[in-house]
């Protein structure tokens, strides 16, 4: 009778079978890595603006406008959310994360830091809802809370390294190794995702599992 109950209610062993196996390593395996491009700027962009020689008072003030992008990049995002398959906006977000990052190191001036920063910050939206979004699709309802937590659980460990390689990068390469360290993350997320990621968008929870 238990084992019935565990059946109609998903079991654990469920996200390790069929064609739930390869869905589970790609999602440990891109939330490992998502983390790094996420909280990598997100948590660090003071310093990352103070190390390329601005004062503290502009690094706050540039990392406010900043910040105050947050908002606007799922409102735009909302045009396309569901337009473009999911796993391609996610391929397109991690792209954009690395180029932007790279170009944003070599930035002096308020209005390049400004721009290219928000466009940083649209990308990590975008990847984040995204994420999200797509995750949620490829279970089914008996086991789909266990199997994402499970798996979204690996970005919550990985970032308890991501600050020291953060610092790592930045004392030993400066501002664009940090980044490079990122696109070097993101580029791996377009892999796991491009290579691995089954197409979910406009198509039902039955058509997605088989």
């Amino acid at each position: 009778m238990r084992g019935e109950v565990e059946e109609a209610h998903g079991a654990w062993r469920e996200m390790w079978q069929g064609v739930y196996l390869r869905r589970t390593i790609m999602l440990i395996l891109f939330n490992l890595l998502q983390s790094i491009g996420y909280y990598g700027f997100a948590s660090w962009v003071p310093t990352l603006l103070v190390s390329q020689g601005i004062t503290i008072t502009k690094s706050l003030l540039y990392t406010f406008i900043i910040a105050m992008a947050n908002p606007a990049g799922p409102l735009l995002a909302s045009s396309i959310a569901d337009r473009i398959e999911r796993k391609w906006q996610l391929v397109g977000a991690c792209v954009c994360l690395a180029v932007f990052g790279l170009i944003f190191a070599q930035m002096t001036t308020a209005m390049g830091i400004i721009v290219f920063g928000v466009l940083i910050t649209f990308s990590t939206s975008n990847l984040s809802y995204a994420f999200h979004a797509y995750q949620a699709e490829l279970y089914p309802t008996r086991i789909r809370a266990r199997a994402i937590g499970f798996t979204y659980s690996w970005s919550r460990f990985s970032t308890i390294f991501v600050g020291f390689l953060v610092a790592f990068f930045l004392r030993n390469y400066g501002t664009i190794g940090v980044f490079g360290f990122i696109a070097a993350a993101m580029a791996a997320c377009c892999l796991i995702i491009g290579l691995m990621g089954p197409q979910t968008t406009r198509l039902r929870l039955e058509e997605i599992s088989h």
